[in-house]
């Protein structure tokens, strides 16, 4: 036997703890100066966004207060105003609002407003007429700007009186055209930041680096060098700059043979690009020491390793030299036929061990099959203790899948047989297919083994629900999966027996009388059934129970009057009255679907839209209201669901409602009052409820129907008594009285004087 395991260790070991840690130290030696390159390129652009964040905070607060100002409602009326003696109200007031613009957030010096066309030029110093003012062709000039709004760099010396008071050669304006809103454009305003102020904002002397800011064309618009302004980089003697199309980045530049690190970061605000030009040196400084101690550090763990190595590997091969000394000893010194190494001697053990091993556990595990099949059938059959059963599950490894179910079923499956007779042979393969088909069938986490008793397929279910309706129904789905494969795939027809649920082991061999009872009665059917042990024992009870439709009829009324309180005291009184009166769960069932149906009803007779907060999907609401499991949750089911959106849209259009139907009631009036109308009449002509058209048109006209009906008629009384001679009597039964008496008496009751008196009154004036 060879023994070259430890030297392969050793070998091995050496390698893979050595060659790591030589790849690390030369990666890391070589991406040093990369990373000191990128720490101090993040530093470098860290400190340009922030310069950035401070001067576009800056810019930002000026454009949004100045947008602010020349949309004010000041400026709009000083822009379109002559500004002379009579509008100093008007120049107050903007100057007022320009000298809000001068703010330490904001930075401006000085605010310039001017319009070509009311010829004025106003500033905080006071206003002057534009066309006598000495820089006049100036400011013109900015007329002819292509941008409504434009930051621009401007010269002071280029300028005869002053636009900023500070001594500063250059200023930062924000130029604005006015009006705001206008095609035609005749103002200017501007906002004047000193330069000087945006060069103390970027650091200035404080910063080591050479900070600028340049413009869209590259160009310096701010330096702590004056001279540089308005040049390029390439003017200052640095090589031509690659810009790339990032936001932010960093590239190499030279100047005298002299690197440098250019970092930039661009703003999406100005265009402008924000610049810091470093020496490379200042980058490098780090990377000699970063590599020497790399160097230091590896050479360490190199001579650490093989330390390691070393002590590791002999203490592993110890136990491996004992196992093989141990094998061969066995062997008795026979020969092997060839050397082998210490691996390939345990292999060849083992692999005798295995085939042994497998060779048991395949007489174990048909022993153990039959052994399980023979104890459920006396399961069934009720052969065994409590303290038998118990043992006998825990040592098939039962007890662990059923300690999880708190319900039990037995199924049990009849195979319905031809009339042909069947060779044994055929029998036996069929009963083999069906006790497949039925472990398929039903998850193996929700049975027993399927066994065979007396010619009946029993299956022993456990569910882990505590709703015996959910289990009978996922039982029953099984029954009727299981029926349907016998049939697809084995063309066999079978009955199938469902025992009571039951919860007690003890009561096994009962479930299993029941379910053979229930097979008993297939006879009532045809073949190929489903019978539950429960359905042939229920009983129905004969009591009726009355809906309560003056309730429902009620709450429809209150929910159309969107009365609140009625809707609810109401709804509440008919969820008792149903939950009282029920004697089923179907009738409660029942009732509540048919109170959804009419307010569904009712949803849609009214017309509500969806645009007038309220949504009621028909089919959802069906589904959601048969999920409902408590009373409780109707109740706070109706009252979110349907109750609150319908009283909430009815409160809606209520006054819109009420207005519109008192009004066709109005004219229902007018056009049968001569007639003997009513109320009830009205309502059923106008296919509305009596109670609530008497609610409306009181809410609408504060009065009562027949009190309206009476004033009409007797201001119809008193027009025809004033232009015409007709006689009363006549009035009377144009007015729609039988009795010309009751209209004298009506009539003097309500004007305290006969027609005949009302008639001559009139003709006197």
């Amino acid at each position: 036997m060879q023994r070259s395991m430890w030297m392969k260790l050793l070998l091995y070991g050496g390698l893979l703890s050595t060659i790591p840690v030589i790849v690390v130290g030369v990666f890391a030696y070589i991406q040093s100066t990369n990373q000191a390159e990128q720490r101090v390129e993040n530093e470098k652009l860290q400190l340009m966004r922030q310069v950035q964040a401070n001067i576009e905070t800056v810019l930002t607060t000026v454009h949004h207060s100045l947008n602010n100002t020349i949309e004010s409602p000041t400026m709009e009326a000083a822009i379109r105003t002559p500004l002379d003696g009579e509008d100093f109200l008007v120049y107050r007031d903007l100057r007022t609002e320009l000298s809000k613009l001068q703010s330490f957030d904001t930075k401006v010096e000085e605010t310039i407003v001017l319009n070509k066309d009311q010829n004025w030029l106003a500033t905080n110093q006071g206003i002057r007429r534009l066309d006598s003012h000495v820089d006049y062709e100036r400011y013109m000039t900015f007329f002819d700007l292509p941008y409504d709004t434009t930051w621009k760099l401007i010269a002071n010396d280029s300028f005869t009186e002053p636009i900023i008071r500070r001594n500063c050669p250059y200023s930062l304006s924000l130029i604005k055209k006015l009006p705001a809103r206008a095609s035609e454009k005749f103002g200017l305003v501007f906002a004047n930041i000193p330069m000087c102020t945006i060069q103390e904002m970027i650091g200035g002397d404080e910063v080591d680096d050479e900070l600028m800011i340049l413009d869209e064309h590259n160009r310096i618009i701010v330096h702590s060098d004056e001279e540089a302004v308005g040049k390029t980089l390439a003017e200052l003697g640095f090589s031509e700059p690659v810009w790339t199309t990032e936001a932010a980045g960093q590239f190499t530049v030279d100047r005298d043979q002299e690197p440098f690190a250019i970092t930039y970061s661009s703003s999406t605000f100005t265009g402008w690009k924000y610049v810091s030009v470093t020496p490379m040196d200042e980058l490098m400084a780090e990377t000699k020491s970063i590599g020497w101690f790399t160097f230091y550090v590896v050479l360490a763990i190199i001579l650490l390793s093989a330390l390691v190595v070393w002590l590791f590997s002999r203490k592993l091969y110890l136990p491996v030299q004992k196992l093989v000394a141990a094998v061969t000893q066995k062997e008795n010194g026979m020969p092997t036929g060839k050397r082998r190494t210490e691996f390939q001697v345990i292999e060849d053990t083992l692999q005798e061990l295995f085939s042994s091993k497998s060779m048991l556990e395949q007489e174990l595990s048909i022993h153990a099959k039959q052994s399980m099949t023979l104890f459920l059938m006396r399961l069934y059959q009720g052969h065994f203790s409590e303290a038998e059963r118990q043992e006998r599950l825990k040592l098939y490894g039962l007890d662990s899948r059923m300690a999880k179910w708190n319900s039990y079923s037995l199924l049990v499956v009849h195979y319905e047989h031809p009339q042909k007779e069947e060779d044994q042979q055929e029998m036996d393969l069929l009963t083999f297919a069906m006790l497949n088909v039925a472990e398929d069938t039903i998850p193996e986490e929700y049975r027993l083994p399927a066994v065979w008793v007396d010619q009946l397929l029993v299956l022993f279910i456990g569910l882990e629900t505590d709703s015996q309706e959910q289990g009978k129904s996922v039982i029953y789905q099984w029954s009727e999966r299981l029926k349907s494969f016998m049939h697809h795939y084995l063309e066999t027809d079978v009955s199938i027996g469902i025992s009571a649920p039951f919860t007690d082991m003890a009561q096994t061999s009962t479930a299993f009388k029941e379910a053979k009872e229930a097979l008993t009665h297939r006879l009532k059917f045809v073949d190929n059934v489903i019978i539950n042990y429960e359905s042939i024992q229920a009983k129905e009870k004969s009591s009726m129970f009355q809906y309560p439709e003056h309730l429902e009829e009620e709450l429809l009324l209150a929910l159309r009057l969107a009365d609140e309180k009625q809707a609810y005291d109401l709804f509440n009184h008919l969820l008792a009255e149903v939950s009282e009166g029920a004697h089923h769960l179907g009738e409660v069932r029942v009732s509540f679907m048919r109170l959804l149906n009419r307010m569904l009803q009712l949803y849609q007779e009214s017309g509500l839209r969806h645009d007038q907060g309220v949504l009621l999907p028909e089919g959802t609401l069906y589904q959601e209201c048969l999920k409902v499991r408590s009373q409780e949750q109707m109740k706070n089911w109706f009252v979110s669901r349907l109750i609150d959106p319908l009283l909430s849209a009815f409160k809606q259009v209520s006054e819109s409602q009420f207005q519109h139907l008192s009004e066709k009631m109005i004219d229902y009036i007018h056009q049968h009052y001569h007639q003997a109308v009513t109320l009830e009449q009205c309502a059923a002509d106008l296919h509305y409820n009596a109670n609530y058209l008497s609610s409306v048109f009181k809410e609408g006209t504060a009065m009562t129907f027949s009190e309206y009906l009476a004033q009409y008629r007797l201001k119809k009384a008193k027009e025809w008594l004033a232009k015409t001679s007709e006689p009363v009597k006549t009035i009377a039964e144009k007015l729609g009285y039988n009795n010309s008496q009751n209209f004298i008496r009506s009539f003097k009751k309500m004007t305290g004087m006969t027609p005949g008196q009302y008639r001559q009154q009139k003709q006197l004036k």
